[in-house]
């Protein structure tokens, strides 16, 4: 949760991603105006610009980081579990939102995620990670394989394809379907 002392109102926390290209006074120009309402409109926060950050809720929080990031400007977007705090519809939502991002912009999306299902729906390129180290990197059909998980997380799984998204899905297999 997000507490401030002296609460911004989304939109000036928004606005806040324009700082590096401010000058010394950290004033906002006609520009970061347009782009931060550029930014809101894209991540549909807009609505939201007047409320206080700590009067929102999780998903309008998410939204409101990208729509900060946005306004950045940068070519890399790194992201540490950006639906992890989410109810499902929220991380589908997030991810859209994410890989509508990466789709129309240049920018490089870079996120770290334990929801190996989410990842293999949205990626586009994987790299399992165990103890620090990179054990396994590929396009998620070429790494999201019983063989492999099983390995990392020392338990059984059962992979099959997503009907729907045509990528692998996986199914950790608990102790008490272990005979099956």
């Amino acid at each position: 949760m997000i507490s401030a002392d002296f609460p911004f109102t989304v939109k000036e926390f928004i606005l806040l991603g324009r700082s590096p290209h401010q000058g010394i006074l950290g004033l906002n120009s006609e520009r970061d105006l347009i782009i931060a309402e550029k930014a809101m409109k894209f991540t549909d926060t807009t609505a939201l610009s007047k409320r206080e950050i700590n009067n929102i809720s999780g998903g309008e929080r998410q939204r409101m980081f990208i729509a900060k990031v946005i306004c950045q400007q940068s070519e890399i977007l790194l992201l540490d579990e950006p639906a992890s705090s989410l109810d499902l519809a929220h991380q589908i939502r997030l991810m859209d939102l994410l890989e509508r991002l990466k789709n129309e912009t240049s920018v490089t999306i870079i996120m770290v995620s334990h929801d190996i299902n989410l990842a293999a729906m949205y990626s586009d390129a994987m790299v399992l990670i165990k103890d620090g180290r990179m054990v396994k990197k590929g396009t998620p059909q070429e790494i999201v394989r019983p063989s492999i998980l099983s390995k990392i997380f020392q338990c059984p799984f059962l992979v099959d394809t997503n009907p729907v998204a045509r990528c692998p899905r996986v199914s950790p297999i608990p102790e008490k379907f272990k005979n099956f």
